[in-house]
């Protein structure tokens, strides 16, 4: 099993990174599970541990019951015992590996044995410094999306209505969706230009919508896997497999559909001119930093 090389797909929230996630998921080589922030949320309770504090099994049954507790890990399906079981019978040695082996038991309860696991969650734009603690080899992939079709995007949230405990609230605000669209990418870019520029690959939402083959192709040759063609098949094995789980189904459905280009550019037809101008001002850097001008 491999635990020092997964890979985080980084992305603004509405830029496709539950789309990116399905897909990568659907190469037999990779498991890239629902969303669940547990990973960083355990970190400082666990990583200071020394070796022997893991091999005692009331000491892990704790870490298991922690993971279970987390938020959206319910997701998973994930049974206490299995997986204290799995985790016993590894051994890992410090929370890193303990947590890696919370992804490959998932994976292995779905009949899979990835070459890597890989995570994705908008919560890690303000956790970056820890994954890199966690596994300072880790490969990113940081996925941008046009900010005018993301601000359509959490717009159109406002019009959807969900029973889901977590249905996210985002602003409907033009100058604050454009702040935030630009902080987070430039701050995502700026600290993997640092931290990690060997091993991060940019991406862009209009790419993969447009030649999904191609950019499934670039992401299997920067991880370091063959190309599946199943990967091209991620809306059937999602509504045949419930890759994105129902509590967060609601307003993730473009997974379910084949790439359509009418979603590149919409805000042409979407948003006012007035609101274009206030989003090409406030985020005019990024916007040209992407080649979105």
């Amino acid at each position: 099993m491999n635990h020092s090389t997964p890979f985080f797909i980084l992305a603004n929230p509405r830029s496709g990174s539950s789309l990116l996630r399905i897909i990568c998921d659907c190469n037999s080589a990779l498991a890239v599970p629902p969303e669940s922030g547990f990973l960083v949320w355990w970190k400082a309770k666990y990583e200071q541990e020394l070796p022997s504090k893991w091999k005692s099994l009331e000491f892990l049954n704790q870490f298991v019951t922690d993971v279970l507790s987390s938020k959206k890990f319910e997701t998973w399906n994930v049974e206490h015992k299995e997986l204290l079981d799995f985790v016993a019978e590894v051994q890992p040695a410090t929370y890193s590996e303990a947590a890696s082996l919370v992804y490959h038991y998932h994976a292995r309860k779905r009949g899979k044995q990835p070459t890597y696991w890989g995570d994705k969650n908008n919560y890690y734009i303000g956790h970056l410094e820890e994954l890199i603690e966690l596994y300072p080899h880790a490969r990113f992939i940081h996925l941008v999306r046009d900010g005018r079709d993301v601000a359509c995007s959490y717009k159109n949230l406002k019009q959807l209505t969900s029973g889901s405990d977590y249905f996210p609230n985002l602003t409907d605000n033009i100058g604050e969706i454009a702040a935030e669209w630009a902080e987070n990418n430039d701050n995502i870019s700026d600290f993997l230009r640092e931290e990690a520029s060997a091993n991060t690959l940019l991406v862009k939402y209009e790419d993969l919508i447009v030649s999904p083959e191609d950019t499934a192709r670039t992401i299997c040759d920067f991880l370091g896997v063959p190309f599946d063609k199943t990967m091209l098949e991620y809306d059937r094995l999602n509504r045949q497999n419930s890759l994105e789980p129902a509590a967060t189904l609601d307003w993730k459905m473009n997974t379910l559909n084949k790439p359509d280009k009418s979603r590149i550019g919409r805000h042409r037809q979407l948003l006012s001119k007035e609101e274009i101008k206030k989003f090409n001002s406030r985020a005019a850097g990024t916007l040209e930093r992407y080649g979105y001008v």
